[in-house]
């Protein structure tokens, strides 16, 4: 039942649909729900929802104090800068649920800044890639269609008019192609550039000693 919720509390945020039952209002650990759900960085502010959920449904009203107890636990150990580091690394949106709790957030912000700072050239350099491919996947479907552009243009009973629209299509094509092609040199520079962002940005990390649950964080050095 647990495990059911923790799942429902990720798709229930980004969907706005809810899969709640009666017996999920009923059964369900309120306490480790909060706990899970503040160490994953969510606001004090989903029992709200979750009372309201119930409440609509005609079920049990979730113990506020059990689902409280766990979240300021939870958050305890959230706002930390390990924790704000593995947090921002991820893409984690900060919920302000440090200050919810009147919690000290400055080692936490410093965990969260390195972390968004590592996963923002992360993802620059995955979104370069993904967009090279697309462009080579596009140059290969617009040279197959040059190919049978070609192939239609040898036809012996195509009339005038078919040939000239034929041909403005090839020349198209080929324009098209030519242009993507083109595009591919600026785009791989603009990948090892990233990536070359992306290895300072780890080196400078590894050397002020940032990291993630797998090790340490210094908060001494800046």
């Amino acid at each position: 039942m647990h495990k059911k919720i923790m799942a429902l509390t990720l798709v229930s945020l980004l969907t706005g649909c809810s899969s709640l039952s009666v017996e999920d209002c009923a059964n369900t650990d309120w306490k480790e729900q909060g706990y899970g759900e503040a160490k994953a960085g969510f606001s004090l502010k989903r029992y709200d929802y979750y009372a309201q959920e119930c409440k609509e449904l005609g079920g049990v009203i979730p113990p506020k104090a059990d689902y409280t107890s766990g979240h300021y636990q939870g958050t305890q150990e959230f706002c930390t800068s390990i924790s704000g580091y593995k947090f921002g690394k991820e893409g984690g949106y900060y919920q302000q649920s440090c200050k919810e709790w009147k919690l000290d957030e400055t080692a936490f912000f410093k965990g969260y800044q390195a972390g968004t700072e590592y996963y923002k050239a992360q993802k620059a350099v995955d979104d370069d890639i993904k967009e090279l491919e697309d462009n080579r996947s596009k140059a290969s479907a617009t040279e197959s269609s040059i190919a049978s552009t070609e192939e239609k243009l040898k036809r012996t009973e195509l009339t005038n008019q078919q040939r000239a629209d034929l041909q403005i299509e090839l020349q198209n094509l080929k324009s098209r192609y030519n242009e993507l092609v083109y595009l591919q040199p600026r785009k791989i520079e603009r990948i090892e550039a990233n990536k070359r962002m992306l290895e300072a940005i780890v080196v400078k990390h590894n050397r002020l000693n940032y990291c993630d649950y797998q090790g340490c964080f210094s908060d001494s050095t800046n």
